[in-house]
């Protein structure tokens, strides 16, 4: 039962991720199967079908079903790929806002995240890219220019006025490259590769994994931390 479950959510994910509407067939194949009543931020469109505002409530009745991350990640867009990110360490206890920019620079930051309890912070760029992409060389070029925007967040963080409480109360900053494939992972550049595969067991064990980086360059000590 639960791997018919595990289908039927990956299926209606799977039908809803191009226009974000089900069809009145699928409507029909998916009342009854599934619980669509619990779902937030769903809507009737003119034409009667019922659409998602967000297909992270979606998502997420999908991997609480049994379906791997994976898989349900790559049903999303790169949009949606960053929500799922900031959904999940929501969930797991962090503070986190999404499209963070710089005011000095015109960087843009996927995804920024504290741990309250630790005090350590995530600086997180998101790629949903198909494995062809993910290797070692574009991984090197990506990860490298990743890190030179969170040395610059770090150096400028007295700018961002609007969320600053919420960076003065990091000690170290983390880079992440959180990725969709998984050929690589680990330290590149300065910047630990997570795959989205393993994203939930990093977060869930974030300061054991700071505890074994060897690593000196991964932690960037932040210059406003307790300045808030």
């Amino acid at each position: 039962m639960r791997g018919r479950e595990t289908q039927l959510w990956l299926a209606l994910l799977r039908e809803v991720s191009s226009n974000r509407c089900l069809s009145s067939e699928g409507s029909v194949d998916y009342v009854g199967n599934v619980d669509l009543s619990e779902l937030e931020a769903t809507y009737v469109s003119v034409d009667g079908h019922r659409c998602f505002k967000s297909l992270i409530p979606l998502a997420f009745k999908a991997i609480e079903a049994g379906a791997d991350i994976y898989d349900v990640s790559n049903l999303l867009d790169w949009k949606d790929f960053e929500e799922l990110v900031l959904e999940y360490l929501r969930l797991s206890g962090l503070e986190g806002v999404r499209g963070l920019r710089s005011r000095v620079r015109r960087y843009e930051y996927d995804v920024v995240s504290v741990s309250p309890i630790s005090g350590i912070g995530l600086i997180i760029d998101c790629k949903h890219w198909s494995p062809s992409y993910s290797k070692r060389g574009r991984l090197k070029q990506v990860a490298s220019k990743h890190r030179l925007k969170c040395e610059h967040l770090v150096d400028t963080c007295e700018s961002l006025k609007e969320n600053r409480k919420l960076i003065a109360r990091v000690k170290w900053f983390i880079p992440v490259l959180v990725t969709l494939s998984e050929p690589l992972r680990g330290p590149i550049e300065g910047v630990l590769v997570v795959p989205v595969r393993f994203f939930r067991d990093f977060i869930v064990n974030l300061e054991y994994y700071v505890d074994l980086m060897r690593e000196p360059r991964l932690k960037l000590r932040n210059k406003c931390w307790g300045n808030g």
